[in-house]
């Protein structure tokens, strides 16, 4: 009894220390905002002006969104600029603060009971991200917020209510892109409901656009956003998907060039090479049984999915992509602190060296993913020679790929058990 007090009282002061260095870390609301948070509040402007046509102009290039959105940062445009930004990072804070305490209440709520080991544990992988939430508040990103209705979508399909979580993805996915990839995992899942409902929010986006702004609006935000990225890559140190990695590894661009350019061959081959073995390992584990009679069975928490689906889905969609922002990794916070809850309750049948192999991949992957601090455009810029500088920004993609494929055993089983109805092991 005392021993398992004091394993209490420690983890709960080894989770008050993580909360307190991520605090003392955080960046001054006054420090640097770069380019996205002006384009933000500059675009907010612009719409108050009446000159949406303006919004896509050169000195605003790092806007990337949809005409439609553009009306949601129009409330920032109604304070000066310093006030706005103030607003917005104490904004993006809170919604940081929103984020781990629905986690910590999804846990509590589908996994219970919530001992402080497992509360340490939701802790140690939420405040590994810290580099990435930094990151986002340095730039005055949307990211925050979406990963907060990310964790809100997830709550609503455990709760049954598709139809609304579907239009909150939507709305997720029109602000930003990468996330569409999970509509049509989704699908495969027969989730049905909620990748329509979400593919429907997004066409109604489009659609508004075309409307209220004018197709040649629509046209520019495709030039800047698909047709520029379509087919080519960037070697950004930024961009942390499968594309910037195999350009910084395989060429000699620089670390601070952000064209898109069109994929040397050397780099094509390996980029669809690297997605062709991601594929055959999902297909090759689970196989046609990816696609189940019927939707998986959120209800019983030793027999539903969602938490692995949205998992893999995020890590995919974090290495699927030619354009992949460190601040997109964010998004992994949602599945990934809850996945040690679910997979303690699943009760699998596996070998000690299973289990061991499985939780290896995990916690490398979330170190890899969650990845070091990004410095200054400069100090990239001076280092573009650095080999093993390329090499270890590597690290983030490279993270999502463990990841997966630490969801490939268990993925594996939940398709042995969705075959031959595999009774759960009590």
């Amino acid at each position: 009894m005392a021993r398992r007090r004091a394993i209490q009282a420690g983890s709960l002061a080894l989770v008050a220390a993580l909360a307190l260095h991520f605090a003392f870390r955080l960046p001054e609301a006054h420090g640097a905002r770069l380019n996205d948070f002006p384009a933000y509040w500059a675009t907010g402007k612009m719409l108050l002006d009446g000159q949406p046509e303006r919004i896509y102009s050169s000195e605003w290039k790092w806007y990337t969104n949809l005409p439609v959105v553009s009306v949601l940062f129009v409330p920032l445009a109604l304070l000066d600029y310093e006030s706005s930004w103030e607003l917005w990072w104490w904004l993006s804070l809170a919604a940081l603060a929103a984020l781990f305490g629905l986690l910590i209440f999804a846990v509590t709520r589908y996994f219970p009971p919530l001992d402080p080991v497992q509360l340490l544990v939701v802790a140690a992988i939420f405040f590994a991200f810290g580099p990435v939430m930094r990151r986002c508040l340095v730039l005055g990103q949307t990211t925050p917020l979406m990963v907060l209705a990310f964790a809100l979508v997830y709550l609503l399909l455990k709760r049954g209510r598709d139809s609304l979580a579907g239009a909150l993805l939507g709305l997720v996915c029109l602000v930003k892109i990468p996330p569409l990839l999970l509509l049509p995992l989704l699908a495969l899942r027969r989730r049905f409901r909620v990748a329509a409902v979400a593919a429907a929010v997004v066409a109604s986006g489009v659609l508004a656009s075309f409307v209220f702004f004018g197709p040649e609006l629509v046209a520019q935000y495709a030039d800047r956003v698909i047709w520029d990225n379509f087919g080519r890559a960037q070697a950004a140190f930024n961009n942390q998907g499968l594309d910037g990695a195999w350009m910084r590894l395989l060429g000699e661009r620089s670390l601070i060039d952000w064209v898109p350019v069109s994929r040397p061959t050397v780099v094509a081959v390996a980029v669809y090479g690297s997605l062709a073995v991601v594929a055959g390992l999902l297909f090759g584990f689970a196989g046609r049984a990816l696609l189940p009679a019927l939707p998986p069975p959120d209800g019983d928490p030793r027999a539903g999915s969602l938490e692995l689906e949205l998992g893999l889905g995020v890590a995919l969609m974090c290495l699927f992509f030619p354009v992949v922002w460190i601040h997109y990794y964010l998004f992994l916070v949602v599945p990934l602190c809850l996945l040690p809850s679910w997979w303690q309750q699943r009760r699998f049948d596996a070998s000690a060296g299973v289990r061991a192999a499985v939780l290896a991949l995990f916690v490398l992957g979330v170190a890899l993913a969650a990845g070091p601090e990004a410095h200054e455009n400069a100090w990239y810029g001076a280092r573009d020679g650095d080999r093993v500088l390329r090499l270890q920004l590597a690290a983030r993609p490279l993270g999502a790929l463990l990841l997966i494929l630490a969801g490939l055993w268990p993925l594996r089983e939940i398709v042995r058990r969705q075959a031959d109805g595999a009774p759960l092991r009590d």
